[in-house]
């Protein structure tokens, strides 16, 4: 062999070696927009990605617009009984105004209990000490993973949201009555409340979360759902 040949041979081999070392101890692909992986030794499981709570904020605000639209009707009534006698035109530019301000604010309010739902419930399943467990049973975990929970359990508030405006909206359209109050109804305290702690506690299981864990975290949330509904002023 000659010694052009070996040192073809020796480079190639030089360049494997690298190839293959470079492959272990390279970095790890780009998951930011997939679903999340928990650390290792982590108590949670498979934790929901960017994508899917993008696509369940989405579908929050298209459900808040959508059962908000029968509310036109009764605004527009309230503002003839206020101004009359105007232009159509007139009361339409009062009607928008009024419509879209409280969709706004319907918005805000459905997204930030979405978000203080998230948040708690991400502590709660990370954190919240229960009998019978040693003091390391509860490990911190990475960023990465309170991120996963707190966007799995703003998820399940969401579903709650959407289930509640479908079966109040059928409820209503099946006594007859008006629906223009869908989205308002969210915030009230009615028969349709334990919808919230269902929700929870299937976000809980399904992040991993023990039977125990995830049924003290969603009626944790509820409780403390209800008594802020509870201060407020009717």
């Amino acid at each position: 062999m000659s010694t052009t040949a070996r040192d073809t041979e020796t480079d190639t081999e030089t360049v494997e070696r690298v190839e293959t070392a470079g492959g272990r101890a390279g970095l790890p692909a780009y998951q930011g927009d997939g679903v999340g992986e928990p650390a290792a030794g982590s108590p949670v499981g498979r934790l929901p990605g960017r994508r899917v709570h993008a696509l369940g904020v989405c579908a929050l605000v298209a459900a808040t617009l959508g059962f908000g639209v029968p509310l036109w009707g009764e605004i527009r009534e309230r503002v003839l009984d206020r101004v009359a006698p105007m232009s159509d035109g007139a009361i339409g530019i009062g009607t928008g105004i009024a419509w879209s301000t409280s969709a706004l604010a319907n918005i805000v309010t459905l997204g930030v209990l979405g978000a203080l739902v998230g948040v708690l419930g991400a502590l709660a399943v990370r954190h919240l000490p229960l009998p019978g467990e040693g003091l390391g049973a509860r490990r911190p975990g990475s960023a990465g993973e309170f991120t996963g929970l707190r966007r799995a359990f703003t998820l399940g508030w969401i579903a709650f949201v959407l289930v509640k405006l479908t079966g109040w909206t059928l409820a209503r359209l099946a006594m007859g009555g008006s629906t223009a109050w869908a989205v308002p109804s969210v915030t009230r305290l009615d028969l349709w409340l334990p919808l919230l702690p269902c929700a929870l506690l299937l976000t809980g299981r399904a992040v991993g979360a023990s039977w125990p864990r995830a049924a003290v975290v969603a009626g944790g949330i509820t409780a403390l759902y209800a008594i802020a509904l509870g201060a407020l002023p009717s």
